[in-house]
C-alpha cells in the first residue's frame, strides 16, 4: 500500500456499507474514474469485500450523473491478468428482498373498506327480495352471499398480489367486474340517483379504500409500465394532440398565437364568400402578435407560402430512393 493511500483505510473500516464506500472511493478518486477504477482502488485500500461490477455500476452511474460527470463507459482491455483478477475477487453481493412499506393508514383503509361492505349487503339482499323473489331467508343468505364473497377474496389475492411483487394481478379486474354488477343491482333498486349513493358508498368506496390500502398506485408507479397504461398514455397524448396541447415544450402563450398565424394564413387565402372573413382576419392577426414579434410574422409567411403553393407540391422533382 503506498503511503499517500494509507490514510483512507481508517475510514474505509469505519463505513457501514459497500455503498457508502464506493461512495467515499469516488469523492477521493480522479472525476470521470470507471467501475473498475473504483473496485481497484478499494482492493488498495485493503478492502476485503470488493464490491463486484453488477453492484458497483449503478451506484458510480447515479453519481457520475448527479455531479455532472461524463459517462465513459467504464470499459478497459480485457487482459489475462485483469480476467483472473475479476474471477479472484469477485464477489456477488446478495440483493435483499424489498419489504413493501405499509402507506401511512393502511388500517383505517382496510377498516373502511370492510364497513362498506354492509351497505352492499344491503343491496344484495333487497334486491333478491324485490326484483328476483327470492323470499326464504336461507336461500337468499346463500345467494347474495356469493358476491360478498367474492369481494373478499379478490381483496386478498390483491393483497398477496402486491405483497410478492407489487401488482394486485387479474383479481382487481374481477373486482371491478363484480362492482358494475352490484351498480345495475343498485341501479334496479333504487333507482339512479339512490342506487348511485349505493354504489358509491357500498363496493365502489371498498374497492378505493383497498387500493389506498395497499399502496398499488404508489407501486405500480415504481414498476415497469404495463400495456393498458402505455395504451392509455397514447391515448391521452392523442387527444391532446388534437387540441393542440401536446407536449412540445411551447406555453400556453406560444400555442395561442401559433393556432392564430395558422387560422391567418387560411382566412388569407379563403374566398371572399367565407362569413365575416375581414373581421376574423384581423382578429386572428392580432391574436398572432405578428405586428410586434418577427419570429411569429416570419412563421405566418411561411405558413401562407406552404398553402398558397400546395398544389405544386405534386410537381416537385425528387431523386429515386432506389
Amino acid at each position: 500500500m503506498r503511503t499517500d493511500e494509507a490514510g483512507h483505510k481508517p475510514e474505509l473500516d469505519r463505513l457501514k456499507t459497500l455503498k457508502e464506500q464506493i461512495l467515499y472511493a469516488l469523492e477521493h478518486m480522479p472525476r470521470g474514474s470507471s467501475v473498475e477504477d473504483v473496485r481497484r482502488w478499494l482492493s488498495k485500500q485493503g478492502q476485503q469485500r470488493v464490491p463486484s461490477r453488477q453492484y458497483a455500476a449503478p451506484i458510480v452511474n447515479e453519481w457520475r450523473a448527479r455531479n455532472g460527470v461524463a459517462d465513459t463507459s467504464g470499459l478497459v482491455p480485457l487482459t489475462p491478468e485483469l480476467i483472473a483478477q475479476l474471477d479472484g475477487t469477485e464477489t456477488v453481493e446478495p440483493v435483499e428482498p424489498v419489504v413493501p412499506v405499509k402507506p401511512a393508514g393502511a388500517k383505517g383503509f382496510y377498516l373502511v373498506a370492510l364497513m362498506s361492505i354492509g351497505v352492499s349487503v344491503d343491496t344484495s339482499w333487497r334486491f333478491f327480495e324485490q326484483r328476483l323473489g327470492i323470499t326464504d331467508v336461507t336461500e337468499r343468505i346463500v345467494l347474495f352471499s356469493v358476491m360478498e364473497a367474492a369481494l373478499i377474496a379478490c381483496g386478498w389475492a390483491m393483497r398477496g398480489g402486491v405483497r410478492r411483487d407489487g401488482r394486485p394481478g387479474p383479481a382487481r379486474l374481477v373486482a371491478w367486474g363484480l362492482t358494475a354488477f352490484a351498480a345495475f343491482a343498485a341501479f334496479s333498486l333504487s333507482g339512479p340517483v339512490a342506487g348511485t349513493a349505493r354504489v358509491l358508498l357500498g363496493p365502489v368506496l371498498g374497492l378505493v379504500m383497498l387500493h389506498l390500502a395497499l399502496g398499488i398506485e404508489i407501486r405500480a408507479s415504481r414498476q415497469r409500465t404495463t400495456t393498458w397504461a402505455r395504451v392509455g398514455r397514447e391515448l391521452r397524448e392523442r387527444f391532446l394532440s388534437l387540441l393542440g396541447l401536446g407536449d412540445d415544450g411551447r406555453d400556453a402563450l406560444a400555442r395561442t398565437r401559433d393556432r392564430a398565424a395558422l387560422r391567418a394564413a387560411k382566412l388569407a387565402l379563403a374566398g371572399r364568400w367565407t362569413p365575416f372573413r375581414t373581421s376574423r382576419l384581423r382578429k386572428a392577426l392580432h391574436a398572432s402578435h405578428v405586428a410586434h414579434d418577427p419570429a411569429q410574422k416570419d412563421r405566418m409567411l411561411k405558413e401562407l407560402g406552404v398553402l398558397q403553393h400546395a398544389q405544386k407540391l405534386a410537381e416537385t422533382a425528387q431523386p429515386s430512393p432506389w
